[in-house]
């Protein structure tokens, strides 16, 4: 006889004992019981007779009664206790068993586990299958979805000329507020390159506190990322950065061929701010 499993499970405060056994070739009976303060609250009793017919194997029983075992923790885990009682053949429901005319039935104690399954006492219960357990106990963890990308602020381009003529410098000037000689507030472009015309960028910004040689990161900084142009509506994007100290954005620029653009990119913390700027050059 192959020896089972017993496992303890705590579900909403309540701790919940399971035994599974095999009740030997006599009773060929994978026997599982579910107790709660010793009291048996379900139990699973699945016969394996077609196993002896097709010929034993103590390995092919193993594997089953393990995995009767799992999956009556895994319907206690998910909350399925009315469904197991349910699957359960109810003592009292069962025709009371006489053992001889000369004796009178005396109430019986609650059955413990070693206690042997006579043959003619089972009751035939519904097998416990994978799809009786709620699909999140098997499925794999659903995948993280991307944060949406945020979407730009749209303003008349009417309203913005008079800020581009201020913030945009002209074609091959670049001013870069997070200057490595200052301190304080500081913004660095990563993965710095030549902006232009049309082109698909992700544009990835370093918020830092500068003191001397070093630098620390800044989480949750109020970024505005602002693409501007003379010849073409504004895009304006306004981010957090992570715990990294990073704020991000994945954006077209816009098209032109004539006319001044720039990115701007400005981080206030508390009293303090910062600005970095970036020449866009029109496309041919």
């Amino acid at each position: 006889m192959i020896t089972g499993f017993n496992t303890d499970i705590e579900h909403d405060g309540v701790i919940y004992h399971v035994q599974t056994e095999d009740k030997g070739l006599d009773t060929p009976i994978i026997l599982s019981l579910v107790y709660v303060g010793g009291a048996i609250l379900a139990s699973k009793r699945a016969p394996y007779e077609d196993l002896i017919a097709q010929g034993f194997s103590d390995e092919v029983l193993a594997e089953r009664l393990k995995r009767q075992h799992r999956l009556i923790c895994a319907a206690i885990n998910s909350g399925r206790i009315e469904d197991l009682k349910k699957m359960s053949p109810r003592i009292e429901e069962q025709p009371p068993r006489v053992e001889s005319s000369e004796a009178t039935a005396s109430p019986r104690p609650e059955p413990i586990p070693e206690e042997p399954v006579k043959a003619e006492q089972v009751s035939p219960a519904p097998e416990l299958e994978l799809e009786d357990i709620p699909s999140q106990i098997w499925a794999p963890p659903p995948k993280e979805e991307p944060p949406p990308a945020p979407e730009p602020e749209e303003i008349p381009l009417e309203a913005a000329h008079e800020e581009l003529v201020e913030e945009i410098p002209e074609i091959g000037g670049q001013i870069n507020l997070g200057d490595l000689s200052q301190e304080g507030l500081q913004i660095l472009l990563l993965n710095d390159a030549e902006f232009n015309a049309g082109e698909v960028r992700t544009l990835r910004v370093l918020i830092v506190d500068r003191k001397g040689a070093d630098e620390k990161p800044l989480y949750n900084i109020a970024v505005s990322i602002k693409i501007l142009g003379t010849t073409f509506r504004p895009l304006i994007y306004s981010l957090k950065t992570d715990k990294e100290g990073v704020a991000s954005v994945t954006t077209q620029i816009p098209r032109f061929t004539s006319g001044r653009a720039a990115v701007l990119v400005r981080a206030v913390a508390r009293d303090k701010a910062a600005e970095l700027r970036r020449v866009i050059h029109p496309g041919a």
